[in-house]
């Protein structure tokens, strides 16, 4: 069967929530201000920068997604509105303000440099082509020459997965304080041209 690759913002709504459930199940370990999953998940539906994210979509179910980061904007914009209207007006500034001091850091400097903030896919379509497939089409984007992305150094799957796609480590981040989640250190890992 044949696949797209399109834009979160032109899914249907179940889709839309089978996106953020391939989110949740690769990055919600990340999602740590709030023990209601079901608010996470609301919030995160609003929140997916509806052109930066990418789904890849086979029979009309969302097998894959991949959020790309430019030096100007990043995927994930943990929207004040929103987060005030699921987790009140206190605990939506600090969620805004917090979040956002992470996921809206500027990746990467210039134009020609695009960062993989996200990649996942769901464990019935691993290791089926469907993360090359999304990288292959942000390698495919017009005007940029190098690619980064960072995983962490326990996931090894996920660096052979990078590896076989051409790119290379470039930093171990051994003294980094994420290490102490449980997944190991952040590799940096670049691919430079196509």
């Amino acid at each position: 069967m044949a696949y797209e690759i399109i834009d979160y913002g032109a899914l249907d709504e179940a889709q839309q929530k089978q996106a953020v459930e391939l989110f949740m199940e690769g990055f919600g370990s990340m999602m740590t201000f709030s023990k209601d999953s079901a608010l996470i998940r609301s919030l995160l539906v609003e929140i997916f920068d509806t052109e930066l994210f990418k789904c890849y979509v086979e029979g009309g179910k969302v097998f894959g997604l991949i959020g790309v980061a430019t030096n100007k904007v990043r995927p994930l914009n943990f929207k004040l509105e929103s987060c005030v209207k699921y987790f009140g007006n206190f605990k939506g500034h600090m969620i805004s303000s917090q979040m956002n001091g992470v996921f809206q850091k500027p990746v990467v400097k210039f134009a020609d440099e695009l960062y993989i903030d996200v990649l996942v896919t769901g464990s019935e379509a691993r290791r089926k082509g469907v993360g090359s497939a999304l990288l292959n089409y942000a390698f495919a984007l017009k005007g940029y020459n190098t690619f980064y992305v960072h995983v962490f150094s326990k996931n090894l799957p996920a660096i052979k997965l990078y590896e076989k796609n051409g790119f290379i480590v470039e930093k171990r981040e051994k003294f980094s304080l994420m290490r102490f989640m449980g997944n190991g250190y952040p590799v940096k890992m670049r691919k430079t041209g196509n």
